[in-house]
């Protein structure tokens, strides 16, 4: 039993089910609030989180769990495809949320937080198709993109604050999450710094706070 939830087919099952419960949640929630900005840009974030996943799962499998990976599968494709998949779908709900941010009267610390994850958006999925071609990272397009990410997440967790747009846990949250593990990553691991999945957590606090609040 043990060995069926490490081998491959294994985990990707619990991960399909954990998306699917995940899903139908999200859509109750839709079914219930209604379909508005608030809803959709909540949806994007928790599934940025969730898309993510998929790709968190396949690395870990192919780097820590061993599975047999020939060079040549689809594989890679699929977990790199994974990962840029979820930068699009929190750039999509940023976009929703620095609208409602705006609309709720704060211009600034939202509209800085989009155009610095705009541009990371941009530069890792670069890094990343590039990684898929020579199997090798660019890394100082890595390196601005976690910097943008961690900065533009916590602009959005100040905006957040000072519009009361969710519960102020949530605003305190993001920014702690961001600059804490931005020091941390900086200062403990300069030269290997890239962990999406910390990109993802705030998002995901931020839409299950649009949803409960």
């Amino acid at each position: 039993m043990r060995a069926w939830f490490t081998s491959r087919n294994g985990v990707i099952t619990l991960t399909i089910l954990i998306a699917l419960v995940a899903s139908l949640v999200l859509l109750s929630a839709i079914a219930t609030q209604g379909l508005s900005t608030r809803t959709i840009a909540a949806s994007l974030l928790v599934l940025c989180f969730v898309v993510f996943t998929f790709g968190g799962v396949l690395y870990a499998g192919r780097a820590f769990l061993k599975w047999q990976i020939d060079e040549t599968s689809s594989h890679l494709i699929w977990e790199r495809g994974f990962v840029i998949g979820g930068v699009l779908a929190t750039l999509l709900g940023l976009a929703l949320l620095e609208d409602m941010l705006r609309t709720a009267g704060e211009p600034v610390l939202s509209r800085l937080g989009m155009v610095m994850y705009l541009f990371g958006a941009v530069v890792v999925v670069v890094a990343e198709t590039i990684y898929l071609g020579k199997r090798d990272w660019i890394y100082p397009q890595i390196v601005l993109y976690v910097v943008l990410g961690f900065l533009a997440q916590a602009a959005f967790g100040a905006a957040l604050l000072r519009t009361g747009l969710v519960a102020a846990w949530a605003g305190w949250a993001t920014i702690i999450w961001n600059v804490g593990w931005l020091l941390i990553m900086l200062i403990v691991r300069p030269n290997d710094i890239y962990f999406p999945v910390l990109h993802h957590a705030a998002p995901l606090i931020i839409g299950i706070a649009l949803l409960v609040g």
